[in-house]
């Protein structure tokens, strides 16, 4: 059994190093990020389909609250892996009987407003700043699998296309992260 468990530790590593250049090329503008007019709300509504069952197995509730159609400029690939990585957050730290809800709307300088927000375990005020660096992870998510790289990621993806994204939280009362596109 020694070799399956080297090689999906192998195929773990790769799958790190692959996002980390990912993200370094996005960040340095290298990662070309095509500009198509992609359906937003489409593409949260494929991502909740994505982790329903994940949610319905944990029981946390998963809704989203988005218009019919919301076109933006942008990369539909990376929007997605974007909108996955906050929302595998979402649900892995929220415990049974909570919730997730991902909202989609307009500012009024008309920027594209995604807000995700859950009843999770909440990060605390001395962790909230770092949470978007490579490899952080707060005392909190050491007991769940991941290499700190979901959010970097989803950050570097939200600047690419001349947006950002926010976090507000506090422990035991779960956290809201904004996109703005």
């Amino acid at each position: 059994a020694m070799g399956a468990s080297t090689i999906e530790e192998c195929a773990r590593l790769l799958d790190m190093i692959n996002t980390m250049l990912v993200i370094s090329k996005t960040e340095a503008g290298v990662e070309k990020v095509s500009h198509d007019k992609v359906d937003i709300a489409a593409l949260i509504g494929n991502a909740c389909e994505l982790f329903e069952p994940l949610a319905e197995e944990k029981n946390v509730g998963l809704r989203r609250r988005a218009p019919e159609k919301t076109i933006v400029s942008g990369d539909a690939r990376m929007l997605q892996r974007m909108l996955a990585n906050i929302l595998d957050n979402a649900v892995k730290y929220t415990p049974p009987g909570g919730e997730v809800e991902i909202s989609l709307s307009e500012s009024e300088k008309k920027d594209i407003i995604i807000a995700i927000r859950d009843s999770g375990i909440g990060i605390s005020e001395t962790d909230v700043p770092h949470v978007f660096e490579r490899f952080y992870r707060c005392d909190r998510s050491r007991s769940q699998p991941g290499t700190g790289l979901g959010l970097s990621l989803a950050r570097a993806i939200a600047r690419a296309h001349g947006g950002d994204i926010t976090v507000r939280s506090a422990l035991d009362q779960g956290s809201t992260f904004t996109v703005t596109l």
